[in-house]
């Protein structure tokens, strides 16, 4: 039995992309603060206005919060398992770029638009997740099987969640984890985001690198918040091909939402430079990442849709209903908050979510006493200069250009590459289990 609620909203079960040119209304017309809450989200706003920190330390009043984990909006790197598994049957090392490019666009609208588009109303927050919370869920196709994921809380403060996703029939999987930064500036609040993805797969040696966009949140004054993707992001290859996007924010007075262009090029020099002369582009790619986007070969001048967002639904997710689920799966940590807000009963969602913080309170004070370390059950922290030469160089290549990558990763215990005769091993990593079994034996699984 599963639980197909989409990841995106707590009241829907929608998972059909918008019609037509595969456009959303361009700002939602709904506005997130109930009537009776005007004045408190009046107080609400002056406070974040005068707050000089990171946001997310300031506690948001619960008729703005959306019901989800934020760990469950990790699982949108596999909206389109196909697109993912696809990767594998690339030829050649462009080719594989050129899917790798295609698989990352197709995760951006179920991450950062589909809540808004399909409800017309604005971006609300998700829950900030407890220390060691997991979400484990899992997709179907009907071509390459079953796709996997999981994702832990390994860290309150700073709070990062880590994540690893695998379709072991295809052969191809990836680890990464993310982080989210807030400020207030001017009318919009800035977003960026730290971490990083890191793809493999089990027929080629080729390790691909990819970093994150920042986000701006707009429209918060009118009550109408959505995100726009800003920012440059990368892939790289082992093999030496990158991937580069600029990520576009509609000007003040004229323009439109979501547009982005980048290129795929071969760059074989140790550190990326922005336009260095050997960053000829192979292929070009420009449109809407809410919407459909085209690849040109410069070469031939040939042109193709790269990725449609209308074309086709997100996959189904599978996820265990709530009384199935372990005591630190966020549907469960959640469920009272969740069920709160959907009644709208918003002092009651406030006094559930505070009981949970207290509680988590309480347990940091006792492993503080007890001089205990919590250590993650799931993910182990990997420093790039321990790491696979492969990777070591590709991230290497990308830093400082891009520093919000870090410089190491969050990686699943028994990811097939950490249990290989040639990697390096860790002591917290099993030396028995496979990457299925991960899932299986984790506090719940996801089938």
């Amino acid at each position: 039995m599963s639980d197909t609620k989409s990841v995106n909203s707590a009241a829907s079960n929608s998972t059909t992309p918008p019609k037509g040119n595969g456009t959303p209304p361009s700002e939602p017309t709904g506005n997130i603060v109930p009537t009776s809450y005007v004045g408190d989200f009046m107080s609400f706003l002056k406070g974040i206005l005068s707050f000089t920190g990171d946001l997310s330390a300031l506690t948001c009043p619960s008729f703005l919060l959306n019901g989800i984990s934020l760990l469950e909006y990790g699982a949108h790197w596999n909206d389109y398992p196909h697109v993912l598994a696809e990767i594998t049957k690339a030829k050649d090392p462009e080719e594989r770029m050129r899917r790798v490019a295609r698989w990352f666009v197709s995760t951006l609208y179920g991450s950062y638009n589909k809540r808004v588009a399909e409800s017309n109303s604005g971006e609300k927050k998700p829950f900030n997740p407890i220390l060691g919370e997991q979400f484990l869920a899992s997709w179907d196709d009907p071509e390459f099987g079953q796709t996997k994921f999981i994702c832990e809380q390994v860290s309150h403060h700073p709070p990062v969640s880590a994540f690893f996703f695998e379709n072991a029939n295809a052969g191809i999987y990836g680890s990464g984890h993310f982080s989210q930064k807030s400020k207030f500036k001017g009318t919009s609040m800035k977003v960026v985001q730290e971490g990083r993805v890191t793809l493999r797969m089990k027929g080629t040696d080729e390790i691909y690198c990819l970093t994150l966009p920042n986000l701006n949140i707009c429209s918060i004054l009118s009550g109408k918040p959505f995100l726009e993707m800003s920012s440059t992001t990368f892939i790289r290859s082992s093999k030496g091909y990158t991937a580069e996007f600029q990520w576009y924010t509609k000007p003040m007075l004229y323009g439109e939402y979501h547009k982005f262009d980048g290129k795929i090029f071969k760059d074989d020099a140790a550190a990326y430079v922005p336009n260095g002369s050997s960053q000829e582009a192979i292929y070009t790619i420009k449109g809407k990442w809410v919407a459909d986007s085209r690849i040109t070969n410069v070469k031939t001048g040939e042109q193709e849709v790269f990725f449609d967002v209308s074309a086709q639904p997100a996959a189904e997710i599978n996820i265990k209903p709530v009384e199935e689920q372990s005591s630190l799966e966020s549907r469960r940590v959640w469920h009272k908050v969740t069920e709160a807000l959907a009644s709208g009963d918003y002092d009651v969602a406030s006094r559930e979510k505070t009981a949970i913080e207290e509680e988590q309170r309480a347990l940091r004070k006792e492993r503080a006493e007890a001089n205990v370390e919590w250590k993650p059950s799931m993910f182990v922290w990997v420093e790039d200069a321990d790491d696979d030469e492969a990777v070591k160089t590709s991230y290497s290549y990308l830093y400082p250009a891009k520093d919000s990558i870090g410089t190491g990763s969050w990686v699943f215990k028994t990811s097939p590459h950490m249990k290989t005769p040639s990697s390096r091993t860790t002591p917290s990593a099993s030396g028995t289990q496979t990457p299925s079994d991960a899932f299986s034996t984790a506090p719940s699984s996801v089938v």
